[in-house]
């Protein structure tokens, strides 16, 4: 998993260029601090403990690596994201965290059928100067508070499914359904009939099928299908939102079913503007390859741009 953008930041966006007109800067100078809503990454144990007390196995050892989720099991995913941007003296960021449920309803050639349901989403924004503000799809929204709408848009997003096909490789063949996900938005979100053609043109625009593709397979694509041991090392190379990112894993450990990675990225804008790396930790199921916990901490080049994340897997 690359941790670049959630869906939860993409909404925004979306929101932000569909409302640009309604003078959204002022209005957000004068909105209170919200502070009803918990949105705080998780507080978990390290990961780093399962890294420095392992006792290394026989290197000869070895296990197959790939996507193998059950059909008719269901897994939950909790992601965690924290954002920070330094623009001047200014620090800024987000902080986002997204539940899931995928269940496995088919399963033919290699291929696994996945019904994703939306279960939560929250963020936090830091606007600079002291400026905070939350948004959940847990919160009740009134008609007419328009600085909520995030919120009211993740309470649409909240409880909806889509489908896609992943191969045992990681890799994210099809995607459905989600087209009807953005058309709910658009026609539930209580925007003026004015607003609408914008918001619908920017979710589709962001929030294609494609593109939900391009955002899963990060999830994902981390699988060499293929029998491995420790000390043994892969590529994986994914174009994400206009991103380039090349990728090694590498097995630290095989102990007690699962497997310890660690990944050093590469990103690179397709224009060659930007330039970032990343370095993860991960623990990897190998029944199933569920990623039971991830660590990742990506930098940009210029460093003005950090965003840590954590991920955390479970069998339902």
């Amino acid at each position: 998993m690359k941790a670049y953008l959630s869906l939860s930041m993409l909404f925004l966006i979306v929101l932000i260029n569909a409302c640009n007109n309604e003078k959204t800067e002022k209005q957000t100078k004068d909105q209170p601090t919200v502070k009803d809503t918990v949105v705080a990454v998780e507080k978990l144990p390290s990961i780093e403990k399962e890294f420095d007390t392992m006792n290394i196995k026989p290197a000869e050892e070895s296990v197959l690596l790939k996507f193998n989720f059950q059909k008719g099991k269901t897994y939950n995913y909790t992601m965690s994201f924290d954002v920070s941007q330094k623009r001047g003296d200014q620090l800024r960021g987000s902080t986002m965290k997204w539940n899931y449920d995928m269940q496995v309803i088919g399963e033919k050639a290699g291929l696994k059928t996945l019904k994703t349901t939306y279960k939560r989403i929250d963020m936090t924004m830091n606007m600079g100067n002291d400026q905070k503000m939350e948004f959940s799809s847990e919160k009740e929204i009134e008609a007419m508070d328009f600085m909520q709408l995030p919120s009211r848009m993740f309470k649409i997003v909240k409880g909806k499914s889509f489908t896609m096909q992943v191969n045992e490789k990681g890799e994210v063949v099809s995607v459905t359904g989600f087209d009807k996900i953005g058309e709910a938005v658009v026609s539930e979100a209580g925007l003026p009939e004015e607003m609408k053609p914008m918001l619908r043109q920017n979710f589709q625009q962001r929030f294609n099928d494609d593109a939900v593709k391009q955002m899963f397979t990060q999830t994902f694509e981390i699988f060499p299908n293929k029998p491995v041991k420790i000390g043994d090392s892969w590529k994986t190379n994914t174009n994400i939102m206009k991103q380039e990112v090349s990728t090694v894993y590498t097995v630290k450990n095989i102990k007690d079913n699962r497997v310890f990675l660690t990944g050093t990225s590469k990103i690179k804008s397709d224009d060659g503007k930007n330039q970032g790396t990343q370095t993860s930790k991960l623990i990897i199921d190998t029944k199933t390859g569920l990623m039971l916990d991830g660590a990742f901490d990506q930098k940009s080049e210029d460093g003005n741009s950090t965003t840590k994340s954590r991920i955390v897997g479970k069998e339902l």
